[in-house]
């Protein structure tokens, strides 16, 4: 963020929010992510599902914060002043966190499990992951786009909103469905919200054309879209035990690798090479989304053959 403020060419900012940002992003957010599966075991995708909607109202409200920075004292001073912020936030949190164990007590941690290669259940978990991220970010990257398309006399306020309030509902959607994963097993949970995030852009994204439809959407989806990453550990200790989480959980963000670089953008190309064609997006991302979802199945049913049991 603080090198963004001496930056004076388009390329500048894409090394620095790209792969300078890309690498800060891949030391917090695991860690973030990871730590209370330590602390908690009954209400594990609960505590996961709260601490991971903080990014979600961090979001969103950064959002609004940076947008009125920019529009009154530019893009350097609002990049400096943010920094700071920034800074001091990362600071209180640093301090906030804590392992459960002592570094002393602490088994070893294996990071490169090869055994995982050779199980049909990791593909299986791996590849959702694989499909889900291509098709989680086109909404969200779009959405201001669409929304200005469609209502060429909307603000840029006004059109941004969708995402914000996106947000604002995938930290109501995170926690809650984080309390009921407790309840019906995270997996069951995981596969639930891939396939309601996938027919939400496929039966309402692609239909909506009023700003209230809009904004419907966005809330919808958010409640959703996100899971799967607060999810994700509580779902790869339910498989595999906690004990092999730290190894797991990084090779599962390398599956989320391809979609999180490419999947907006190739998003982008379709709608260009359709001519503007929002249809052909939402099909794109939310058949993904579904794909993702049925890859799932595999695993849920080869760890779990009943289809009411909790898992």
């Amino acid at each position: 963020m603080l090198a963004c403020t001496f930056s004076t060419k388009l390329w500048h900012f894409f090394v620095v929010m790209g792969p300078l940002q890309g690498i800060a992003n891949a030391l917090v957010f695991p860690l973030i992510v990871a730590l209370p599966a330590q602390w908690f075991l009954k209400y594990r995708a609960l505590a996961t599902g709260i601490v991971v909607a903080g990014s979600s109202i961090g979001g969103a409200v950064s959002s609004l914060i940076f947008r009125a920075l920019l529009s009154t004292l530019g893009l350097q001073k609002s990049f400096a002043i943010y920094t700071a912020i920034d800074g001091v936030l990362l600071l209180a949190a640093w301090f906030m966190i804590s392992e459960r164990r002592p570094p002393g007590q602490r088994k070893q941690i294996v990071w490169f499990d090869t055994a995982f290669f050779c199980d049909p259940v990791f593909w299986s978990l791996g590849m959702c992951f694989f499909f889900t991220v291509f098709g989680y970010l086109s909404p969200i990257f779009f959405l201001p786009t669409f929304a200005q398309e469609k209502m060429p006399s909307l603000s840029p306020l006004l059109a941004a909103l969708p995402v914000t309030m996106l947000n604002f509902s995938a930290a109501t959607g995170r926690t809650l469905v984080g309390f009921a994963a407790d309840r019906i097993g995270p997996v069951n949970a995981l596969w639930s919200v891939i396939m309601l995030s996938g027919l939400t852009q496929l039966l309402i994204w692609s239909f909506v054309s009023t700003y209230a439809g809009i904004m419907t959407f966005g809330i919808m989806y958010g409640f959703v879209c996100g899971c799967f990453l607060s999810l994700s550990p509580a779902v790869s200790a339910q498989l595999y035990g906690s004990g092999r989480l730290a190894g797991l959980s990084g090779l599962m963000l390398l599956f989320n690798l391809p979609g999180n670089s490419a999947g907006a953008p190739l998003g982008g190309a379709i709608l260009n090479a359709t001519g503007g064609n929002w249809l052909a997006v939402s099909v794109y991302s939310g058949s993904l989304q579904i794909v993702g979802a049925s890859v799932l199945l595999y695993a849920r049913f080869k760890r779990e053959p009943k289809i009411f049991s909790k898992y």
